[in-house]
């Protein structure tokens, strides 16, 4: 594990941008590695009860906020998560230096953005379960999903605001040069594939 995060000395290596399909591979490898932490998730699929509701903000802030934790953490430290470590790249800032804290917490704030909005659109499904439990008592998911999205103002947004994010990204990464994605032109950083010497 220690040689997955030793130094890459990245101004005598080659170096190149990474490639849209590199990266989606490294986001694959996260997920799988943080996959356990979502796995209770499934109880909202089938259990659409009160205890449920009770807890679903507080658990969709838990894995919301861990996942970006992980990824401004280790950014930071590393240039790198574990999924961009076993995929062969790194981030660095726009000269090949180290990110560090500050630009790392602004390459992540659009994630962050979109996080909170989930989390408060999870406190919304709560209090509408809450206030409505009658009504859904013995509803199919899809009846319960029904009645939230009639009430949550945020519903359809949660969806539509990251399918925009993320698919500007990726149209961004597809043509540009530099295969930069909406946060790393916020914060001035670039994803590069080292090459084995």
């Amino acid at each position: 594990m220690k040689s997955i995060f030793k130094k890459i000395d990245i101004e005598e290596r080659h170096l190149v941008y990474a490639s849209l399909s590199r990266r989606v591979y490294a986001q694959f490898l996260d997920f799988l590695i943080l996959c356990p932490v979502l796995i209770p998730q499934v109880l909202v699929f089938y259990y659409h009860n009160k205890m449920v509701y009770a807890v679903f903000p507080f658990y969709t802030a838990l894995h919301s906020l861990l996942y970006i934790g992980y990824r401004f953490v280790m950014h930071a430290l590393f240039g790198r998560t574990f999924g961009k470590a076993f995929a062969g790249i790194i981030v660095t800032d726009s000269n090949k230096g180290r990110l560090g804290w500050g630009r790392s917490f602004i390459r992540i704030l659009p994630e962050l953005a979109l996080s909170l909005v989930t989390i408060v659109s999870a406190v919304y499904d709560s209090r509408i379960f809450m206030e409505h439990q009658a009504e859904m008592e013995g509803l199919p998911l899809a009846g319960v999903h029904r009645i939230l999205n009639k009430w949550n103002p945020l519903d359809n947004f949660t969806f539509w605001d990251s399918i925009v994010y993320y698919g500007i990204s990726l149209i961004y990464i597809f043509f540009s040069h530099k295969r930069t994605a909406l946060h790393d032109l916020f914060a001035g950083t670039r994803v590069f594939r080292y090459r084995a010497e």
